[in-house]
């Protein structure tokens, strides 16, 4: 079965309330509940996390790329700052989108630059928690083709 891991890094618990005006209302649980119907409907395996800690978040990426999962990531802040992030997602080949709920390019200047970027097949971002919905739909049709690859 297909598996998709969509992981949250810090302060993404908060989302709903920190920052409405940017962020909007729906909290992290209200998105996990959106995309458990939508895989339930593709008939993929969700495994749905967060943690505001970088380590933490390197190993959730390191168990997804290593089982062959997809990846949404919105890594928060650590997009900006964290090559160990980088790091995972190239060092175990994993298939991964970065989300952001606001437009970064939009923004301050530091939120410009990704580390994760140039190692993921995609970037969404300014569409609101939308870019969670728009990640998982890309991303599910990549994992099914990948999965029906012969093996070299």
């Amino acid at each position: 079965m297909v598996a998709v891991h969509v992981l949250n890094g810090p302060n993404l618990n908060l989302l709903g309330t920190r920052e409405p005006a940017t962020y909007g209302a729906v909290t992290l649980a209200g998105v996990e509940e959106r995309l458990r119907a939508r895989a339930e409907a593709a008939g993929v395996e969700l495994v749905f996390r967060q943690t505001n800690y970088e380590g933490e978040l390197v190993t959730f990426i390191q168990q997804a790329g290593l089982a062959g999962a997809g990846i949404v990531i919105n890594a928060g802040a650590y997009t900006h700052t964290s090559v160990a992030l980088r790091d995972a997602i190239k060092g175990t080949d994993a298939l991964a989108i970065e989300v952001h709920v606001s437009n970064v390019h939009a923004r301050e200047e530091f939120r410009h630059h990704s580390y994760m970027a140039p190692v993921c097949v995609g970037v969404i971002c300014g569409f609101g928690v939308a870019s969670y919905d728009l990640a998982f739909d890309a991303i599910v049709p990549l994992l099914q083709k990948r999965a029906t690859k012969p093996a070299a």
